[in-house]
Formats: C-alpha cells, sequence, structure tokens
C-alpha cells in the first residue's frame, strides 16, 4: 500500500503539469522518492541538504510559476525547509511539500526520529493536510483528490506553499512478498491507469482561474488615466514573459514616464524610449522638482528595492496612487495607495490598451529621459578605471550577459548596485529581449541564494549568472555541491569585502568600537579551496580588464564557475558617496 500511494501521488502530480521534484534522502520518504525514481516522466534532483533544497525550489518556480515539489524524510528535515517556505509565501511562490511522517502510534511516545510534524510551518502554508497512512480501507481516490487540491491551492492566484504530511507504516521498501490486493481495488486501479491514445489527465481538473476587476472599475480608471497630464508608471516585480510584454505594451500606449525596479524584467532594456533608467539616482539632483507636480502614479507589481524612492515619494504623495498587482495583500508601506486593483495584470494590461487613447510623447518625459541618460554618462566615467568597485561590477555584468541567459541577484548590496547603475546592452535584434532577473525579496534575506540561482536555472532551461555577497555565500556553502551537479550552468559571482557591507551605510558604522565586530563582522575567508573542494572552475581577477575576460570565458565553457571579486568595505561607501556627489554637481 505504501508503494501504491506513492505511486499515485507521484504519478496525480504528473498529470497535474507538477514535474520537477527536489528529494533529500531519507527512510521515511523511501515510498516518495522511489515512486519518483521509477517514473521517467520526473524530472528529478538530489538535494542533501534540505535548506538549500527549498531555495533551490524556490527559483525554479520564480522561472516557471510551477511549483517543484519537495520530499523528506521524517523529524527535523523539514524544520529546514522553513526559511524557504517563509520566503515563498511573503512573495505567493508556488510550492509543494511532501514531508514524511511517523504513523500516530509513534507520535508523542519518543520514537525515533519523530517530532510534531502537523501545522509545522504555522499560517504560512496556503493549504496544508495530514494525509493518513496507506491503507485498503481508504478510497484511492482520496489520494487523487488530494494532490488536485494541493496543486491548484499551490499554483491558482495568489498561490503559495502546501504542506502534505504522508504518514508511513513499515514497510516503506518496495517488497518481493506476495502482497493481498482487494479485487476492488484492482478493478479500480485497471480503470483509472489502463493506456488510451488520450494524454493522461488529473483526476479532479480544477478549471483555470482569472481574478479581474468589475467592469465599472476599469472604466473608472480608464477615465483617471485619460485625464492624466503628468503620471509615472512604476514597474516592480513582474513574474512571467506575459506580464512583462503586457506591460510594455501598456507603456507604449500611455507614454508616460516609466520607473522600472530591477526585477520587472524592464530594468536593463534599452528599446523603451519613455523608460528613466537611473530614476533612483535622478531622485537626489535638483531636477528632481520636475517629478513634484505629478498628478498620478500607477505602479504594477510589487516588491521595489529603492528606498530613495520610498523616502521621496512619501514627502510628495501625487493625488492619486493606483496599485496593481495579482493577489490580495498590502503592499503600502508609506500607506499613500488610494486605489488598490487585484487583478491579473496581463488581462488589465490589454483592457486598458484596447480602451485608452494613444498618448502624445511628453516633452516633460524627454527632459527626464536626458537627465536620466546624462546619470549615465557621468556613472560611466566615474567607474572607467581599471579598479574593480562594486558598483563597476554590477554595471559590467548588467552589459556583458548574455540575452539568453538569466540573472540572479543576491540582497544587500549586489541588488542595489545593479538596481542604480545597471545598464543593458543593446539587443542583438530589433526584438529586444527582457532579461528575466529574480531575486528573493519576499523577505529579503541572505540566505539560499546560490540554491535559488541553480533553481532559476533549471527553471529557465538556460545558464544564469549570479551576483552574491561573501556572507550569503558562506551561509549557502552547501549549494556548491547543487552548483557541480545542475543541469544548467550557474556563473557565481562572489563579492568579498569581507562582511557585511551594507552595515557601513547605516548610522551604527559611526559606533566605531562596536562596528567591526558585530555589525561588519570580518571573516578573512576566500573562496578558492571551497571551489577546489566541489572541482569547480575557479577565478580571482585582480581588475576590470582580467574580470571581463574571466567573466567571458566562463561563459563560454558553459559550465559552473566561481568568479571572486575581492573589494573593501569601507572603499566601498567612499566610492558611493563620491559618486553620488558627482551626479548630484551635474545638476547644480
Amino acid at each position: 500500500m505504501n508503494q501504491l500511494w506513492g505511486y499515485l501521488i507521484v504519478e496525480e502530480l504528473l498529470r497535474n503539469g507538477v514535474n520537477y521534484f527536489v528529494i533529500s534522502p531519507g527512510s521515511r520518504s523511501t515510498p516518495l522518492t522511489v515512486a519518483v525514481a521509477q517514473n521517467a516522466r520526473a524530472s528529478k534532483i538530489i538535494c542533501l541538504d534540505e535548506r538549500a533544497a527549498a531555495f533551490h525550489a524556490i527559483g525554479y518556480a520564480r522561472a516557471t510559476g510551477n511549483p517543484a515539489v519537495l520530499i523528506c524524510t521524517s523529524g527535523t528535515a523539514a524544520a529546514n525547509y522553513f526559511p524557504a517556505v517563509i520566503e515563498a509565501a511573503i512573495d505567493n511562490i508556488p510550492l509543494i511539500i511532501l514531508s514524511s511522517d511517523r504513523p500516530p502510534e509513534l507520535r508523542q511516545t519518543g520514537a525515533n526520529q519523530t517530532i510534531n510534524q502537523v501545522n509545522l510551518y504555522g499560517d504560512y502554508p496556503v493549504w496544508q493536510f495530514d494525509l493518513p497512512c496507506p491503507t485498503a480501507e481508504i478510497n484511492p481516490n482520496v489520494v487523487l483528490t488530494t494532490i488536485d487540491l494541493a496543486v491548484s491551492k499551490s499554483r491558482q492566484a495568489p498561490g503559495g506553499v502546501v504542506h502534505l504530511n504522508c504518514m508511513f507504516r513499515e514497510p516503506l521498501a518496495p517488497t518481493d512478498s506476495p502482497v493481498e490486493v482487494p479485487e476492488s481495488l484492482l478493478k479500480w486501479s485497471e480503470s483509472r491507469f489502463s493506456v488510451g491514445e488520450a494524454p493522461p489527465t488529473a483526476y479532479t481538473r480544477y478549471a483555470a482561474k482569472l481574478t479581474i476587476p468589475a467592469t465599472a472599475e476599469i472604466q473608472s480608471l480608464v477615465d483617471t488615466l485619460a485625464s492624466t497630464a503628468r503620471g509615472i508608471l512604476f514597474v516592480g516585480q513582474l513574474k512571467s514573459t506575459a506580464e512583462i510584454q503586457a506591460v510594455v505594451k501598456l507603456a507604449a500606449r500611455l507614454n508616460w514616464a516609466v520607473f522600472a525596479d530591477i526585477q520587472s524584467g524592464l530594468r536593463l532594456r534599452q528599446d523603451l524610449p519613455n523608460l528613466i533608467h537611473y530614476f533612483d539616482r535622478l531622485l537626489l539632483t535638483d531636477i528632481v522638482v520636475e517629478l513634484e507636480q505629478i498628478e498620478t502614479i500607477v505602479q504594477i507589481g510589487t516588491r521595489i528595492v529603492s528606498a530613495q524612492w520610498f523616502k521621496w515619494i512619501e514627502k510628495h504623495p501625487p493625488k492619486n496612487y493606483i496599485a496593481i498587482a495579482d493577489n490580495p495583500d498590502r503592499y503600502d508601506p508609506n500607506h499613500l495607495v488610494s486605489l488598490r486593483i487585484e487583478s491579473d495584470i496581463a488581462y488589465l494590461c490589454d483592457r486598458l490598451c484596447e480602451q485608452l487613447p494613444q498618448f502624445s510623447p511628453s516633452i516633460w518625459v524627454q527632459k527626464l529621459r536626458a537627465a536620466s541618460d546624462r546619470i549615465g554618462v557621468t556613472a560611466a566615467n566615474f567607474l572607467k578605471t581599471s579598479k574593480l568597485t562594486e558598483p563597476l561590477i554590477a554595471r559590467t555584468i548588467s552589459e556583458l550577459i548574455p540575452s539568453q541567459h538569466g540573472l540572479w541577484v543576491s540582497n544587500s548590496m549586489p541588488i542595489r548596485d545593479l538596481d542604480m547603475f545597471g545598464i543593458g546592452a543593446i539587443a542583438e535584434d530589433s526584438q529586444s529581449l527582457s532579461l528575466r532577473v529574480g531575486a528573493n525579496r519576499g523577505t529579503s534575506g541572505i540566505e539560499g541564494a546560490i540554491a535559488s540561482a541553480t533553481g532559476f536555472a533549471i527553471g529557465l532551461q538556460s545558464p544564469v549568472t549570479a551576483i552574491v555577497g561573501d556572507l550569503s555565500s558562506l551561509y549557502d556553502l552547501n549549494s556548491f555541491a547543487l552548483l557541480r551537479h545542475n543541469s544548467q550552468p550557474v556563473i557565481v559571482v562572489i563579492i568579498n569585502n569581507d562582511g557585511g557591507g551594507i552595515f557601513s551605510f547605516l548610522p551604527i558604522a559611526k559606533s566605531t568600537q562596536l562596528f567591526d565586530t558585530y555589525f561588519g563582522t570580518p571573516h578573512g575567508l576566500d573562496f578558492q579551496h571551497a571551489a577546489a573542494m566541489f572541482k569547480l572552475d575557479y577565478y580571482h581577477p585582480q581588475n576590470s580588464d582580467e574580470f571581463i575576460h574571466t567573466y567571458q570565458q566562463a561563459v563560454d565553457n558553459h559550465r559552473s564557475a566561481i568568479i571572486e571579486v575581492t573589494t573593501d568595505r569601507t572603499e566601498n561607501l567612499q566610492i558611493h558617496q563620491a559618486l553620488n556627489l558627482d551626479i548630484q554637481q551635474q545638476f547644480e
């Protein structure tokens, strides 16, 4: 019965289009692991570390919009998923957890490797269920409908984490001993799994759901946009190519100024005439007075990186602040939103394009674009040096990364530098592609960055470049094993400033007696021997020319690699301050 239920669980997941399994080895999960191993249609990867496994699954889901399935044994194994569970829950990332558990008669008895796994993740899952031990007395349809509901809960908007706690009694492994199978079960199995011409489908198919606003709400939004003389389209985190394409179409219709977060997929494009690449740094200059007459801001998507934007908008709230997202959650840290619309983003953008007139190009927007371009030139000239600096690393990667690759960015300084100073390369053809950019900004933790990048590469089915800090890399060192075995190469650029570089920008940095030990946290380590341990290519460029050469060499080699760049935390602060001052002086 264990073997049958394991087979049913995996087969029904596959029939729902969920076909990627991330397995961490263990005994109690044997029925599930065997079922995955024996199913030729299941894609799978083995991950020894459950925490890394869960972040790998998040990276995959961010790339595909489809949940990966995590499989683990009983005890603390499932607890190691918790940081990723929180990240996925906060950011509505689909994820399915199959944790294996002891049977009820062994709970709270002191039995080995047994903890309370029921509701292990509190309120973070969108659905959780304690699946009983396999038995002939339970209709197998119970298993199928449970899996069908789990997939629907995880995948349908807003989406999120589903936890199925699967109890198994021994024997756990397949056995050669004859087993008496009830006649009714044989007939059920024959009718359910008989081979036919039609492709296998889910037992209970959940109809696709589309969240759309009422017609009157769309018309009211059209009226507001049509009457706006000065507007900003702020594009936050987008989750799919379809959303990106729909927002680009709306931007062309509105001809408003476009402020694009690095997670939007638009920030590094060069073919959008109204895209204000350096809006974040623009807010530091005198030309910012041009923004004080804004009537309407339409924010599409969530998870904005720019702290400068939040500071500015709090002091200069517009008449209309309209937030559009595909989930009901509030994302309004400044409490300024006047209208909140929950909708499928692609659908709403398409409806708006159908009903809105074509806006003419605005001199005001052209002035902002010209100022942004000046900032770009200023940054380029400032960073034109042989010395490798952290802003230069982010800018260089954004310029050199092949358009068919993906880009993963770790939290703290890497994502901020890319958001502030990144510049896209000119597309190889007239159809400029949006580079897929991934980051874990749900809770903005530093854990799981490398593991997430490996999953992102699997989901995109393309190579990925990851920009990661040294503390984040130390935190995720186990994931070097994933780099070695990943079917898609991941080039990890580790910026090693010997500690927590972002803390140098905070007021605590002035407390010289406390800062270095408790916040700067110098470790004195490098990653050369770690790369050798996992048999990964390793590079340590000393200047910008060497960095360009080694990065392009790593790309051409088509295998995972570590590129370690050594920088200085104090110097990094000074470079950012000097660059910001240089930008401000251009507009005095």
